[in-house]
């Protein structure tokens, strides 16, 4: 194992995928996806995360995948329902845990030098946590996908949470897919690269699936990436986690180019996509 430790700090989620042949339950969240590929890479892993005391059954999950679990208290795990019997896909989010606190990240981060941030909803990560993380000297990576999105009656839908900015600001690496990268421009008015200027952002990943991506410096022109080839269309859920952990190994790990590390991210989602990478028996509950 390294020496560096990466703390994964979001929802570990019961997940409902709706197919359209049928559904099924089993793990998901960042903790899962982003944690099992930090801990496959030799990293050693913790998941700061709210579990419910009746779902002790998902820490099992995340402890087979080699990922300490740092669970605080809440009544209730959060679910996830994803529908993915058509490419536009609807999701809800029936249930949420207690919000990750400020002393729960706190009492959790020694020995790691990088906090991999992947807040499903507005609240998943209190505001006063984030606040804190601005006076540590860590790496910290983001996906924002939980922070354009607003949930009402258990309904998602696209909208910026007023703590994009906070949570941007003490990111280095961040991560959006494409529709959640143009409701973030949208809602600052401003193109990417001030953005990126503006909160001090060193890297942008924007993902769109099989259409491939870019990754963009604040100093430097973007560079675009394909997509790897899948063998079969599979279920994608997990692939955003997947790729930014992947890309993170390569990249801040390995030492890798963006775009050595951004090719092998790809590679590895087209493996999950095709059920070979974190396997349904490892993600069943």
């Amino acid at each position: 194992m390294t020496k560096k430790g990466i703390a994964v700090i979001g929802s570990t989620t019961i997940d409902k995928i709706i197919y359209r042949t049928g559904s099924r339950f089993k793990i998901g969240g960042v903790t899962l996806y982003s944690g099992a590929t930090y801990s496959r890479h030799g990293i050693s892993t913790r998941a700061i995360t709210n579990i419910a005391g009746r779902d002790s059954r998902l820490i099992e999950r995340l402890e087979n995948q080699r990922i300490f679990v740092c669970s605080g208290r809440t009544s209730q795990t959060t679910h996830f329902i994803n529908d993915i019997r058509t490419h536009k896909r609807s999701q809800k989010i029936p249930a949420r845990a207690a919000s990750i606190s400020r002393r729960q990240i706190c009492d959790h981060i020694h020995n790691v030098h990088v906090l991999h941030l992947g807040p499903l909803h507005p609240d998943d990560i209190d505001v006063r946590a984030i606040h804190a993380l601005k006076s540590l000297d860590l790496k910290i990576i983001l996906d924002i996908q939980g922070l354009v999105r607003k949930v009402v009656n258990g309904n998602v839908y696209p909208a910026v949470s007023p703590q994009l900015g906070d949570t941007l600001s003490v990111s280095q690496i961040v991560k959006a897919n494409k529709h959640e990268y143009e409701t973030m421009l949208a809602f600052f008015q401003s193109d990417l690269v001030t953005l990126m200027r503006k909160f001090g952002i060193h890297e942008f990943i924007v993902t769109a699936g099989a259409a491939g991506g870019f990754v963009q410096e604040a100093t430097a022109a973007a560079i675009p990436y394909d997509a790897a080839a899948a063998k079969f269309e599979g279920d994608p859920t997990g692939a955003g986690d997947i790729f930014l952990a992947a890309y993170v190994v390569a990249r801040l790990i390995e030492q890798q180019s963006i775009p050595q590390a951004s090719r092998y991210a790809a590679q590895l989602v087209a493996r999950q996509i095709e059920g070979n990478y974190i396997k349904a028996d490892e993600l069943s509950i």
